[in-house]
């Protein structure tokens, strides 16, 4: 077990923009610190490591065989993880997984089996559950405030300019749209309404500069009798995000992330107002606030790798429907392979 009062240190495999975030948010962390960094562009690494104190590793293999450090975090395109998994848990240091986890199922099953042979924590990078509203919402649910689960819904239409150049472009190598957005989604509604039992979806592909598909609109069953559903764009001229959940007993939505109503079957308003000025990188400082805190106290992370396979094996489950048009029924477990539009 790690002392409470130690430091932490943190190393980096990848320094692209969700790196540059991370960093930010350790550095809000007094007893954390970023330590060293890895990435396939040199200069790139270089300049993430000059903000914050960190020292540069070729690739790797280098990065692993650095003294001192606590933890890995995964930052790279999906296509690679469960080697790196792999590779740092041969090495003994406990690894935080941007999500996807991995791209398939076997790939997952490989990393979590070596972090399990190797008695290493390894946490999945679900983020959307830091937010202090979407933790709110799960907390209602859980007291009984709510009642039983009946529904929820997340819809997130955004437009992101994705570079026909950039590894987002890939399917196979980012999991497009689905795997790289929805996940989020898809895993707060099964954090509320437990085992998915089929799920049914369509995509449309808006964006012709792009080879993958730029909208999403699912239906999730569950096996307690409740549904789901996610609507999600990365081309819509004009941005909007609401989230909603049912219980039998009250209802909740949650408005551009910022702000909680509601209302319970006695009367009882629900109401969390966050500010027009809160700001989404909290999300990601309460989370690394959390990875610390559970390093220190040798506790295990609270999003493990087996809740990352749950939300891969549900978002590939929506990326096969979509592909198909089927239904897809429980188990979920089949992969699809992952192929870019002609």
């Amino acid at each position: 077990m790690l002392n409470d009062k130690l430091m932490i240190n943190i190393g980096f495999l990848g320094a692209g923009d969700i790196a540059a975030v991370h960093a930010a948010a350790i550095k809000t962390i007094n007893d954390a610190r970023l330590a060293a960094i890895a990435d396939v562009d040199p200069e790139r690494a270089r300049l993430l490591a000059g903000k914050h104190g960190a020292v540069v590793f070729s690739d790797l293999e280098a990065l692993l065989r650095s003294p001192g450090l606590d933890v890995l975090y995964i930052l790279t395109p999906p296509e690679g993880h469960a080697r790196q998994i792999i590779a740092a848990a041969a090495a003994r240091i406990p690894i935080v997984c941007e999500k996807p986890l991995t791209v398939t199922l076997d790939e997952a099953d490989q990393a979590i089996a070596a972090c399990k042979r190797a008695g290493l924590p390894l946490m999945t990078g679900l983020s959307h559950r830091y937010h202090p509203l979407a933790a709110l919402a799960k907390e209602l649910l859980q007291s009984g405030e709510l009642g039983d689960f009946v529904a929820a819904w997340s819809h997130r239409l955004i437009h992101l300019p994705v570079s026909p150049n950039s590894w987002l472009n890939d399917l196979r190598v980012g999991g497009g749209l689905t795997l790289q957005y929805a996940m989020h989604d898809l895993d707060w509604l099964s954090w509320l309404g437990g085992d998915v039992a089929g799920v049914s979806a369509q995509e449309a592909h808006t964006n012709p500069e792009l080879n993958i598909e730029d909208n999403l609109w699912a239906l999730l069953q569950f096996r307690n009798g409740g549904s789901g559903n996610i609507g999600l764009s990365w081309s819509v001229p004009s941005a909007w995000t609401e989230r909603g959940l049912i219980g039998s007993q009250g209802n909740l939505r949650i408005i551009e992330q910022k702000r909680l109503v509601g209302r319970l079957a006695d009367g009882r308003e629900l109401a969390e107002d966050l500010g027009d000025d809160y700001d989404w990188f909290d999300v990601f400082v309460r989370e690394s606030r959390d990875i610390v805190r559970r390093l220190q106290q040798g506790q295990p992370f609270s999003i493990s790798g087996d809740d990352g396979r749950r939300a891969l094996e549900i978002t590939l489950a929506v990326q096969k429907a979509a592909k198909t048009g089927k239904m897809i029924h429980s188990p979920l477990g089949n992969d699809l392979p992952l192929e870019n539009n002609s």
